[in-house]
């Protein structure tokens, strides 16, 4: 479906629903004089309210993390209170080379997101990926909260955004409302100069991602080389032929312990998860992390997860 029979079918939604809005609007303003309670304990109300709902969501994340089977290395580290940093590292490396335990990549990519050095966070990157695409909530979560939300990265923000709100059903890795809101404001303007459609001018959406929409050759050449959407719309288009159909072939693989999944090994190498440390050089120059949390003009990462499995002090 195109972008303007898309739109075409928005307006006629919108004019159906002016009624039924009325209607509502109506309602709640009825409902707001009939109200016998203060606006400060209402404030409150909701707050609580919103405090609960984030600990069901985590708890439901949890308890789909907890589907997820758990080596030996990763209970010993996390019931060891005597146990340093250092010691359990190497025991979550263990899980993961040994078991190819989901918990231990996740805690692999958190021990390095600790560390004070922040030319090195972007080595949690690729262990957040290996836990996101064997189905763990909460590397997804960690995924998108430490490295695209607020970054410029919001096409793949959307991918797995959307992504686990239609599979881990009540889970949400941001506030919904602020996801859609973003979402509709990237899809409405062009992502360079901010020009809408018109009467007589419509967008022109991002073939890759369907996400970017531009006003000219001009503008979308500006966005795909200088602001490296090039790097993020491969990884979306990556993601969305070998990740999104396999899903759930690939959770439930993990879930029973098999070793050999195909379709994961596939997935792997084309992110470049495979990649070894030898082919990630800095030129002598310094590191700026978020140049290395966009990925290479193919899409694939600059760090396989396994090419620095070095000892936590390397970190």
């Amino acid at each position: 479906m195109g972008r303007k029979q898309k739109l075409r079918q928005e307006k006629k939604r919108n004019i159906k629903n002016k009624a039924a809005t009325a209607e509502v609007t109506a309602a709640a303003a009825v409902a707001e004089v009939a109200t016998t309670f203060s606006s400060k304990n209402a404030i409150v109300e909701t707050a609580e309210e919103k405090a609960l709902a984030a600990r069901v969501r985590k708890e439901k994340g949890l308890a789909l993390d907890n589907q997820l089977p758990k080596s030996d290395m990763y209970v010993q580290a996390m019931t060891d209170t005597d146990m340093n940093r250092g010691e359990q590292w190497e025991l979550f490396k263990r899980g993961v080379t040994e078991d190819e335990c989901v918990h231990s990549m996740y805690y692999m990519g958190v021990i390095i997101m600790s560390t004070t050095d922040e030319k090195r966070i972007h080595l949690a990157l690729p262990w957040y990926l290996e836990g996101a695409i064997r189905g763990s909530v909460c590397s997804t979560i960690s995924l998108c909260s430490e490295f695209y939300i607020g970054k410029a990265d919001c096409a793949l923000h959307s991918y797995w955004g959307e992504f686990a709100t239609k599979n881990y059903i009540g889970v949400f890795l941001t506030d919904r409302k602020q996801f859609k809101g973003l979402k509709g404001l990237v899809g409405r303007e062009c992502v360079i100069c901010s020009k809408t459609d018109t009467n007589t001018f419509t967008l022109q959406q991002c073939k890759g991602c369907s996400l970017y929409c531009y006003c000219s050759e001009w503008c979308q050449t500006i966005h795909w080389k200088e602001r490296k959407h090039r790097n993020e719309c491969k990884q979306v288009q990556i993601l969305n032929k070998y990740h999104k159909p396999y899903a759930k072939e690939i959770r439930d693989a993990v879930i029973r312990g098999d070793k050999e999944i195909p379709s994961l090994e596939k997935l792997r190498y084309k992110l470049g998860l495979t990649r070894s440390s030898e082919e990630l050089t800095h030129n002598g120059k310094k590191i700026y992390p978020d140049d290395y949390l966009l990925g290479r003009e193919d899409g694939t990462l600059w760090v396989g997860s396994f090419a620095y499995a070095t000892s936590v002090e390397d970190k």
